[in-house]
């Protein structure tokens, strides 16, 4: 791999589950541990539960595990945030840790059961020891100090917000304000969770959580456009004020609340993007074709999404989908930032147009889709599994091969792609936990350890012979069976969860999962 170039190209433990039988327990009851013997499952046949709704059963199955997770009361530790049903009627009701009320960064548990069969657990549950449990530090002065731990000083997205959590911390729950601030300029953007502690006005921690890869309502028309491979595409557009525009009315979301699939043009800049029109709905100038590969791809995507896994858009509920391409001059990336997807044109030594190439696309609109599922946190053995499902899903729709980005890398770069699923040591990725990365950069070497969960993925995929199965599994874990704190024994333990949910724990994709986590160290 080119090693001169500078950007970081980011598409964006030994784990060994112990299986416990409880004494006394249900003969299958599980009680599933990661290396450091926390417990992130409990699972089996757990017997029935009370309650009239899927919440008020969700506080009683906490009752009956609470001494394996290690907590005393349920309702105490514990407040409801959302309940879903899947397609089979088990309802899966997540909810939030809290001390006095109040949150608990990252720590959640979902329950998983089905008219009162409860089915399972899991989540996170750390022992922790409560600090100060009122601020000393005023909001507005914790936010000043959260933006500058960023080291930006241009002008920010939107208001920074502030929400007072507990933050774990070395066995401790540190009471900290929790501040969102974003930006996007040429050199840097931000997504930044930070977290100052409220009685000491100290970074607690910062996580920049963009996700690398590393127009008004007319008629609806079809249009053509050369993409930026040179390859014509057929594409949904706008006939807006006398023009034609990037701009898709034919989805589902349009139907049920009128939001769009929308591709705007930052023209070389940074902060505003402009329609791209075109007078006779043929998108074929230079400077249309990174518009129209990001609109058609993003369009793929959100099809895939709702006909095969049945979900309406990135949130579920028929989100617009928005893209924005040609940012700055000369970018080598593409991020979702938390609200949409944006492109550099690339710099036409190392890399195309970044919006020329499915997977990067089907990738970075991934990344929203887990920030309304499991909603991972981006650290960590967690973010290493952000990444690993953005890259799963990319590798679905774009299945010619196992390698990500290939579509856009020029002989400049050095190499085929960005990363391979199916040889991630070829691009100096770990692919088994005997190789495990413990770093401090890149968030905890998210993007290079996301190569273990991505070799699962590809043994499982090829063992069974279907991507698109795979996928629906992956997706389905992140959807009912994660929290934001999922580690790579409880994403074996969700994956296999959700393959028993979708085709049964004796079907022969349940043996090909487990042996796909075995063989590259997460048992």
């Amino acid at each position: 791999m080119n090693k001169k170039l500078t950007a970081t190209l980011v598409l964006t433990s030994l784990v060994a589950s112990a299986f416990t039988l409880q004494a006394g327990a249900a003969n299958d009851k599980q009680v599933l541990k990661d290396e450091t013997g926390a417990v992130h499952t409990v699972a089996g046949s757990l017997g029935k539960i009370s309650g009239n709704t899927p919440e008020t059963r969700a506080f009683a199955a906490l009752e009956k595990v609470k001494a394996d997770f290690g907590f005393d009361k349920a309702d105490k530790n514990f407040k409801i945030k959302k309940s879903h049903k899947d397609e089979n009627g088990t309802a899966h009701t997540k909810l939030d840790r809290v001390i006095d009320g109040i949150p608990v960064f990252g720590e959640q548990l979902i329950v998983h059961e089905a008219d009162g069969a409860l089915q399972g657990v899991s989540g996170t549950f750390e022992p922790l020891s409560k600090g100060a449990s009122k601020a000393s530090v005023k909001a507005k002065d914790a936010v000043q100090g959260a933006i500058a731990h960023t080291g930006y000083t241009g002008e920010l997205s939107e208001a920074p917000t502030a929400e007072l959590v507990y933050y774990p911390q070395d066995g401790k729950a540190v009471l900290s304000y929790q501040i969102n601030v974003h930006y996007v300029s040429p050199e840097a953007a931000g997504n930044w969770q930070i977290f100052i502690d409220a009685v000491t006005g100290n970074v607690v921690d910062a996580i920049n959580a963009i996700d690398f890869a590393q127009p008004g309502t007319g008629t609806t028309a079809t249009g053509t456009g050369t993409g930026v491979n040179g390859d014509r595409k057929t594409i949904n557009t706008s006939l807006v004020n006398g023009s034609y525009v990037l701009e898709d009315t034919t989805k589902y979301m349009y139907q049920t609340n009128g939001s769009k699939i929308t591709t705007l043009d930052y023209r070389n800049g940074t902060s505003s993007q402009y329609a791209i029109t075109d007078a006779d709905n043929n998108f074929d100038a230079a400077a249309q074709r990174a518009g129209v590969d990001a609109h058609y791809y993003a369009g793929a995507t959100y099809d895939y999404y709702y006909s095969q896994l049945g979900r309406n858009s990135i949130n579920g509920s028929g989100m617009a989908i928005k893209s924005g391409v040609r940012y700055a001059t000369r970018y080598n990336n593409a991020f979702w930032d938390g609200r949409q997807m944006t492109y550099g044109d690339g710099d036409g030594t190392n890399f195309k147009a970044f919006s020329g190439a499915l997977d990067v696309v089907a990738h970075e609109l991934t990344h929203g889709v887990t920030d309304y599922t499991s909603k991972l946190v981006y650290q960590n053995q967690s973010g290493a599994l952000n990444e690993s499902w953005s890259d799963a899903i990319g590798a679905v729709l774009d299945s010619g091969d196992w390698l990500l980005g290939e579509d856009i890398t020029l002989p400049g770069y050095g190499a085929k792609a960005f990363r391979s699923m199916s040889d991630p040591g070829a691009y100096g990725d770990p692919d088994h936990m005997s190789k495990y990365v413990n770093t401090t950069s890149d968030n905890g070497g998210v993007h290079t350890n996301s190569g273990i969960p991505n070799k699962a993925f590809y043994n499982f995929a090829t063992a069974i012979g279907s991507r698109s199965i795979a996928g629906k599994i992956w997706y389905t874990a992140s959807r009912d069976y994660m929290t934001s704190r999922t580690n790579f024994s409880g994403a074996r333990a969700a994956t296999l969860q959700a393959t028993a949910a979708l085709y049964g724990s004796s079907s022969s994709y349940y043996t090909a999962l487990k042996n796909a986590w075995t063989a590259v160290g997460v048992n």
